[in-house]
């Protein structure tokens, strides 16, 4: 009883967090989930109310099962928490340290000329640019 009490509370949750504008809505989808919930565990509405009945009549017995309920809840989002604590916590490489003398020094070398020449063109042009804008 504990585990179907505790799916249905979870269809409730699931429901309530819908936020569908229209009460039927939610009464149409909360029947279906209730459903479901009942073929899982091989019982039929009739079976669960009298179940149910029962147990609120007798309040001990109700105030275990709903024990039971609370840590099976409590288990599942300690799972659920879990889970999402891993899929937001990125997972990082260390990075190695980088030896300067293996990172291709003529490589490095060639770039930086490449950035100086290009500037040095750039230079060349400017006086032209600039007789230009005069014109």
């Amino acid at each position: 009883m504990a585990q179907i009490l505790s799916e249905i509370h979870l269809a409730e949750a699931r429901v309530t967090k819908l936020n569908r504008v229209s009460q039927d809505s939610n009464t149409l989808i909360y029947k279906h989930l209730e459903k479901q919930v009942f073929r899982k565990y091989k019982v039929d509405t009739a079976a669960y109310s009298k179940s149910y009945t029962y147990y609120s009549s007798n309040p001990e017995l109700l105030a275990d099962i709903y024990k039971q309920v609370t840590e099976e809840l409590e288990r599942r989002k300690k799972k659920v928490d879990t889970i999402s604590v891993a899929k937001a916590t990125p997972i990082v490489q260390p990075q190695k340290p980088v030896d300067s003398s293996k990172t291709g020094k003529k490589k490095l070398t060639a770039r930086i000329k490449t950035v100086v020449d290009s500037s040095n063109a750039n230079k060349n042009k400017l006086p032209a640019r600039l007789k230009n804008l005069k014109k």
